[in-house]
């Protein structure tokens, strides 16, 4: 049996460097520790040498928080969102995060529930200094005293997915043409007898889906009120499961189905199937997302692209530009394209 490796044990510093070590090693000035720290140019190149070598020697490590108070400066970037184990919400902050990293930049994030206060996490971050706020609540109203104690603050912000409010830059997906998509793809497949699990209510993108479905009815020459409809207690499976069931207790037969999610859809797939139908031989299924499992799952779902990554990037991107002077923001609604995406899990009728 080999011998065991013996650890030497690791003796901590009994205490941080501070920028006073730096300067008694280096024989300086605190002050001229923080103008190398400042990449001042008023410093001579010998002294900025011994500087960096101190610093390098004593693993010294400036104080952002400080340096953020004395240039009023501290790139970093706050976001407040929805659930961030949500594939979309997740998804936006991945792709906020590594636009803001790109350009040195890095985020806060505070994660709430629907019956948080986000006031508490906005003050939070106004005590610490972000330099802009990036708001992803879709199904919250932020159009009171949240905006106004942003606003009064001097910090700008940027929504993604909320309602639109007049002088606020908002970040959005296509949802009204993504439910139009829907909606076509069925109908041009024959379909006429069309269900919809709606997302819940108060939710921008489930009444922009909604009514652009009813307008592809309405092209097609259908009554918008023959549309079947069940609202989503939220987006998760369990939601399209219980709305599902209530559809088909209503005895009123489809043939086709369009959910607001894709995991509305899979749970109403799951009880589709308990019933004895079957996807898509006697009701095809379009979903919206387009989530990983979509293109896995058994048969393939239909579905709706919203490219999520990119909407957080957009939205960082266009916060950033206006923080660091390269242009401003203009109080317009950005609206990214959807895409529907073709599968297994819709036919033509019949």
């Amino acid at each position: 049996m080999p011998n065991p490796v013996k650890l030497e044990p690791v003796h901590p510093r009994s205490r941080r460097s501070t920028i006073h070590d730096v300067a008694a090693l280096a024989g300086v000035s605190h002050q001229t520790v923080s103008r190398v720290i400042n990449e001042s140019t008023a410093v001579a190149a010998s002294t900025r040498d011994r500087v960096l070598a101190a610093i390098d020697e004593l693993s010294y490590v400036p104080s952002s928080i400080a340096r953020g108070v004395r240039l009023n400066r501290t790139h970093s970037l706050g976001v407040v969102t929805d659930n961030i184990s949500d594939f979309a919400f997740g998804h936006i902050i991945a792709g906020a995060e590594a636009e803001a990293r790109r350009r040195g930049y890095f985020l806060v994030i505070g994660s709430v529930e629907r019956s948080a206060d986000e006031g508490s996490y906005l003050r939070l971050m106004l005590e610490r200094r972000v330099e802009g706020f990036i708001l992803v609540r879709p199904g919250a109203p932020f159009l009171g005293d949240q905006l106004e104690l942003v606003d009064q603050a001097g910090v700008p912000f940027v929504l993604i997915g909320t309602s639109r409010v007049r002088g606020v830059d908002v970040v959005e997906s296509d949802n009204y043409q993504g439910g139009y998509q829907a909606v076509r793809h069925l109908l041009e497949l024959g379909h006429r007898q069309i269900a919809s699990i709606l997302g819940p209510a108060g939710w921008p993108p489930a009444t922009e889906r909604f009514e652009g479905g009813q307008q592809a009815l309405r092209d097609f020459g259908v009554s918008a009120d023959a549309l079947l409809t069940e609202e989503a207690q939220d987006w998760e499976i369990q939601a399209g499961e219980a709305a599902a069931s209530r559809l088909l207790a209503r005895e009123s037969k489809f043939t086709a189905l369009f959910a607001h999610s894709d995991l509305i859809a899979l749970g109403a797939i799951a009880r589709l199937r308990a019933a004895g139908l079957r996807v898509p031989d006697d009701v095809s299924v379009v979903g919206f997302d387009d989530l990983p499992v979509a293109a896995v799952f058994d048969p393939p779902l239909t579905t709706v692209h919203q490219a999520t990554e990119e909407k957080g990037a957009f939205a960082a991107g266009l916060l950033l530009a206006h923080v660091t002077g390269t242009s401003a923001l203009e109080g317009q609604a950005h609206v990214l394209p959807c895409e529907l995406v073709r599968r297994s899990s819709t036919r033509p009728l019949g």
